[in-house]
């Protein structure tokens, strides 16, 4: 009930705080041109994220075809769009298919979980790649005030620090997970086969797969926002929207609201307005983005996966 009154209460404070008339003016002025590229590139991130789900779903050892690991992905993102929850409900969902196909619970869940954790890991890579683009330059230079970093810090090498933390935690997480999983485990217990799971061959392919693949997803994701600012006269950098995408879609991923409506928007203000981004703006684009969710949601009532037996790699039917 928190949850159901919470989510409106926020969105209609950040609006309220922004300026409805002004919000209102900013969505009768934006480009439409701007917004159907913005749609293109969020269905095509969709489309890739799927992709790379059903990859992974098939190196976990439960084959899915292209086409089911489309639809179910973007029936369980109009979950996540209608639904409270954010991510969460549609993630469940994915898991849920999954394990109706044959594939045992403890697996599909960790289809999902590696799933997430490689598109955030991606988003906040690119961020910190993104910090290169915009060296020696003004904004980045309020970033640093805004982040109170000192002058003795480079931001060079500030930016290649986090770019190599943020591309080696996922090797050691996965390494924690497997000694945490085998300490002390049974013969034939969870623990021991999620461990199996984790050290299935072709792991490094895998990992180098899942990041090129995410790389592409996220991409499409941050061209969507790009377009979305653009939409509505936001001239910042390029670079600058890379960097606070990924705080930004992170808070609209918290399961406190509908779709990440008012977390998203909020931290769109909070990130933008400090570059001069006046609120009504940044409240329209965060809301175009959220609206391009929305307007997939359709797609989710016309794909159907097929039914059947779910098949191991080697075509035998499970």
């Amino acid at each position: 009930m928190l949850r159901l009154l919470g989510a409106p209460l926020l969105l209609g404070g950040v609006v309220w705080w922004a300026g409805p008339q002004a919000i209102w003016a900013a969505l009768r002025g934006a480009d439409g041109r701007w917004l159907v590229a913005g749609l293109l590139c969020a269905i095509a991130g969709n489309v890739s994220a799927a992709l790379r789900w059903g990859e992974l779903a098939r190196w976990l050892g439960h084959a899915v075809s292209a086409r089911w690991s489309v639809a179910v992905y973007f029936q369980a993102a109009a979950i996540n769009a209608l639904l409270p929850g954010a991510v969460v409900g549609g993630d469940l969902f994915r898991a849920w298919q999954l394990q109706r196909r044959g594939c045992p619970r403890a697996a599909a869940g960790l289809s999902v979980v590696l799933d997430r954790l490689s598109g955030l890991w991606i988003l906040f890579a690119l961020a910190a790649l993104g910090l290169f683009g915009g060296l020696d330059t003004p904004e980045m230079q309020r970033l640093r005030v805004l982040l109170h970093l000192p002058d003795a810090c480079a931001t060079g090498w500030l930016a290649t620090a986090l770019l190599v933390t943020v591309l080696a935690l996922p090797l050691g997480v996965l390494l924690a997970l497997a000694t945490l999983a085998g300490r002390g485990a049974r013969p034939g217990s969870r623990r021991v086969t999620a461990v199996e799971l984790l050290q299935r061959p072709g792991g490094l392919n895998q990992y180098l797969w899942q990041a090129a693949a995410s790389l592409l997803v996220q991409l499409f994701t941050v061209c969507a926002v790009i377009c979305a600012a653009r939409a509505f006269g936001i001239l910042l950098p390029a670079w600058l929207i890379v960097v606070t995408t990924a705080p930004i879609l992170l808070l609209a991923s918290m399961p406190v609201t509908f779709g990440g409506w008012g977390t998203r928007e909020a931290a769109a203000v909070a990130g933008w307005s400090f570059f001069g981004v006046a609120p009504a703006l940044a409240v329209a684009a965060a809301a175009a983005y959220g609206a391009y969710a929305l307007l997939q949601a359709p797609l989710a009532l016309w794909l159907r996966p097929e039914t059947g037996q779910v098949r191991e790699p080697d075509g035998m039917p499970r």
